[in-house]
């Protein structure tokens, strides 16, 4: 069973946008941003925990929401758009969950910036997870304005802006440095159904969860036990597990509880 949820912005929303272009909009400073990273050390690119993250007590069919863009003539050329709030396949396998791994050091063989495109009206991918000091790429592939507001996420649903850019061209891009451990949320002020998720571990070991539920872990860990930690933006808690690393190897199954989710 399919729904219709609106999240369409008003189009004066558009010309607000236009105004703070390339400005921050309630802008505040990312906090301890210029405290000194931690050290980071070489660390080898090699599979050490994969698992599986799963959703239980719903039914998948039932969380699919199309979006309602309103007749926007650009994006309604694509098709149809689902919120990207649950991606959950027909047997339970849930996408979007980072998993982390505590006590994770920062490496410094790690990609330099990926990339978070605005495509087809969509944040692709919906969720990123870096390390402190990593760059995101934020790129606009429409041939319409988008735009991307930074917050930072914070306890009980509150957040505080942090940056907001503006990007009125197709081809256009913006580099931002996140220094901070912490949860950031991106919204497009012009298509408010287009949000995602910027996650900044305290270290290199982590993963998001593909849309069959699995993960890897691809950094290297000395054998010993380890707190692994699945987080879903959906849920206000996190799922940990202990976890026991043999021969650089250990797997970890994660299952999310449908009753103890957000509220619809």
């Amino acid at each position: 069973m399919k729904q219709t949820v609106s999240r369409q912005a008003p189009w004066a929303a558009f010309g607000v946008v236009m105004l703070i272009a390339n400005v921050s909009c309630g802008k505040m400073p990312e906090a301890a941003a210029e405290a000194k990273l931690p050290p980071a050390v070489e660390i080898a690119e090699k599979t050490s925990i994969t698992g599986k993250v799963t959703l239980k007590g719903a039914d998948p069919a039932k969380l699919k929401k199309a979006v309602d863009v309103g007749g926007n003539p650009f994006c309604t050329g694509h098709g149809e758009i689902l919120d990207a709030s649950w991606k959950v396949a027909a047997d339970g396998s849930l996408a979007d969950a980072v998993i982390t791994v505590r006590g994770s050091q920062r490496a410094s063989n790690a990609p330099s910036a990926p990339m978070m495109d605005q495509t087809k009206c969509e944040f692709v991918p919906h969720t990123l997870s870096i390390q402190p000091g990593q760059s995101v790429r934020f790129h606009n592939s429409d041939l319409t304005f988008h735009n991307i507001r930074v917050a930072r996420y914070e306890a009980q649903g509150k957040s505080s802006n942090i940056d907001n850019f503006g990007q009125p061209s197709r081809g256009d891009e913006n580099v931002k440095v996140f220094s901070t451990p912490g949860i950031y949320r991106l919204e497009c002020d012009v298509h408010r159904w287009m949000n995602a998720w910027v996650y900044v571990h305290d270290g290199v070991h982590s993963a998001v969860s593909a849309p069959d539920g699995r993960f890897t872990i691809s950094r290297a860990l000395a054998d010993g036990e380890y707190t692994v930690e699945a987080w879903h933006p959906q849920f206000p808690q996190s799922i940990t597990h202990t976890v026991t690393v043999r021969d650089g190897k250990a797997t970890a199954d994660f299952e999310f509880d449908f009753a103890n989710a957000h509220p619809l």
